[in-house]
């Protein structure tokens, strides 16, 4: 008898309604709050990225988002073992959130640990969008859930680049990811810093100067540079309140580039208060020979 699968991630995932409908995914919501409020906001439910910019023109203050609790992840868990089916669990990557705790924690409590396959992205964003493709297309030829995480673990999360231009770092600063004094320099300067997913973490890469669209050409141009590398299935163009940006580098790449599906995507409430509005970001995979 076939085992029944079901997909679970978080919100982080940053994927179309349409896309989570054909991937028959199971978001979970991570929080969001105010400072000052007791109101305790789910991801893409009851609030949304345009809330948080209007907030912090309004404020000046960035929200707070948590992650999701191990009882939360556990309530899921047994729901679907329940309905006799086995779980693959993926999100966030491990160094860059508490989520992945939780999911560990609650895979150890829930009815049947044996039921639950945990993949970790290292990444963020659409990039675990990728993998969940990457994973239903492994599981349609076939493959075990043991199958899938040893060919995720080893070949598909090592080979997934993830850039993101950021337009403005105002963000950045009240965040306190980026010092007032680096923040000032960076937009006298123009510079539109670019940040990549290296090995888990996020990483400053390049710093070009100029507009936005100079920052894009450059994600574009190192694509292009591995292009022959590239596995042509599936590419993510994430961003946030961005559409000008997105048609740019989408008009380039499929005026050059002949990948099967070209997904345009928004990035949730999460990459949103990190990064602010304007970022956006071009994900994708290398070939692999394991798939």
């Amino acid at each position: 008898m076939t085992e029944k699968i079901k997909l679970i991630t978080d919100s982080t995932v940053d994927l179309s309604k349409e896309l989570i409908d054909e991937l028959d995914l199971e978001v979970i919501p991570l929080c969001v709050s105010y400072e000052g409020s007791d109101v305790v906001y789910q991801d893409g439910v009851d609030i949304h990225p345009i809330d948080i910019v209007n907030h912090v023109n309004e404020t000046g203050k960035l929200p707070e988002t948590s992650a999701i609790g191990p009882g939360v992840y556990e309530e899921v868990f047994n729901k679907w073992i329940d309905n006799d089916y086995s779980i693959i669990v993926t999100g966030i990557g491990s160094l860059l959130s508490a989520n992945y705790k939780s999911i560990v924690i609650a895979k150890d409590s829930c009815k049947d640990p044996s039921k639950i396959t945990v993949i970790d992205s290292q990444n963020l964003s659409s990039a675990t969008g990728l993998l969940l493709l990457n994973i239903r297309d492994l599981l349609k030829k076939g493959k075990t859930r043991e199958e899938v995480k040893e060919i995720c673990d080893n070949d598909i999360v090592p080979n997934i680049r993830s850039s993101f231009c950021i337009d403005r770092t105002d963000y950045m600063v009240k965040g306190g990811r980026c010092s007032a004094m680096t923040g000032f320099f960076v937009k006298m300067l123009t510079i539109k810093p670019i940040l990549n997913v290296i090995k888990g973490k996020l990483s400053l890469g390049k710093k070009p100067i100029g507009s936005l669209n100079n920052a894009i050409k450059t994600i574009y141009q190192d694509m292009m540079k591995e292009i022959a590398n590239v596995d042509m299935n599936y590419l993510m163009i994430t961003h946030c309140l961005s559409d000008d940006a997105e048609a740019y580098i989408e008009d380039m790449i499929r005026n050059t580039c002949k990948f099967k599906h070209i997904y345009n995507t928004y990035a949730g409430c999460v990459i949103s208060s990190h990064c602010g509005p304007g970022t956006i970001g071009l994900l994708y995979v290398l070939k692999t020979n394991k798939k």
